[in-house]
Parts: C-alpha cells; structure tokens; sequence
C-alpha cells in the first residue's frame, strides 16, 4: 500500500515540475522517461517504508508476547 502512494506522490511530482500540466516535456533527451523513473523511486521508497513498519510491528508484537511470558 505504501508502494502506491509512492507511486502517486512521485507521479504528482512529475506533473508539478511540468511547466504545461497537460503534456509531458523535457528538453533533454535523458529526461524523456523521467516520469517512469520517479513511478519506480517512488515505489521502491514506498515498498520500503512499508517494509520498515511491518518489521517494527512484528518485533513489538514478539516483545510484548515475551513480556506476557
């Protein structure tokens, strides 16, 4: 779910650095598939982050379990 929204803000960035919302234009050629690239950083940051808590969560969760013991 994380991957998602990475996915959606890095999208929306991509939008926002446009100077014509309406059509995608860069003025290199190695910033044609920018918009690609940003989709996979975001969703790779998101996938981590994502990660990173259900990691926390699991160790809270075996924490507390041994406290109880």
């Amino acid at each position: 779910m994380t991957a998602l929204v990475g996915v959606v803000i890095s999208l929306a960035a991509t939008k926002i650095g446009q100077r014509n919302f309406n059509q995608l234009q860069y003025e290199s050629q190695s910033y044609q598939n920018l918009h690609k690239k940003y989709a996979l950083i975001g969703a790779s940051l998101g996938f981590l982050v994502g990660a990173g808590q259900e990691c926390i969560r699991e160790l809270k969760t075996a924490r507390d379990k041994e406290i109880e013991q």
